[in-house]
């Protein structure tokens, strides 16, 4: 049952956030391109899954609806499966953060070609359109008038575009009617 396995994740959960933190330092050197990435076949789908576990009292305190959507059970890529983690924690950051309440909070895996599609989408105020081309710089902010509540998002979506980029690969945002869904690529590795 989940009690069993909770204290191993848990813990590997803290050596991860404490390797990040330090790896996280590092952002200077991420962002000249001369960060060595650590690159791994891991499944993206289990991370994602454990990185969504992980966020389990939040997503109830705002009775989220989850659903998590795999093409099939598994998906082998090739990355560094610790910043990989970072920007799908970044991700389900956000997301949760601007999601309404009782709102669908909905995470997928597809393949396409050499490539792997992961998508974390919610149901929220959204990002206006002519916000949408900023959203991954360093200090932007969606919402100006409402400074606070809408802090953070910045340094976090600038981190994953960072980390992305470091892996030659892309994420695009979107936001429609208060949908909002970011979907970033993997190399895929069989």
């Amino acid at each position: 049952g989940v009690q069993t396995c909770a204290l191993p994740i848990f813990r590997d959960e803290v050596h991860r956030l404490s390797r990040l933190v330090s790896r996280m330092l590092d952002i200077a050197r991420l962002q000249s391109g001369s960060m060595a990435l650590s690159l791994q076949r891991f499944d993206v789908s289990e991370l994602l899954c454990r990185t969504l576990l992980s966020f389990e009292t939040r997503v109830e305190s705002k009775a989220l609806e989850v659903s998590v959507d795999l093409e099939e059970p598994q998906c082998y890529v090739s990355a560094d499966p610790d910043y990989i983690s970072q920007v799908i924690y970044n991700l389900i950051d956000n997301a949760i953060k601007f999601s309404n309440e009782g709102a669908p909070l909905r995470l997928s895996v597809d393949k396409k070609g050499h490539l792997a599609y992961i998508s974390v989408e919610n149901t929220g105020p959204g990002i206006p359109p002519e916000e949408l081309p900023y959203v991954f710089d360093r200090f932007h902010k969606t919402d100006k008038s409402r400074g606070m509540d809408r802090e953070g998002m910045g340094l976090g979506l600038y981190i994953v575009k960072v980390i992305l980029n470091n892996h030659h690969q892309d994420i695009r945002a979107e936001s429609d009617g208060g949908l909002t869904r970011f979907t970033f690529t993997l190399a895929l590795s069989e």
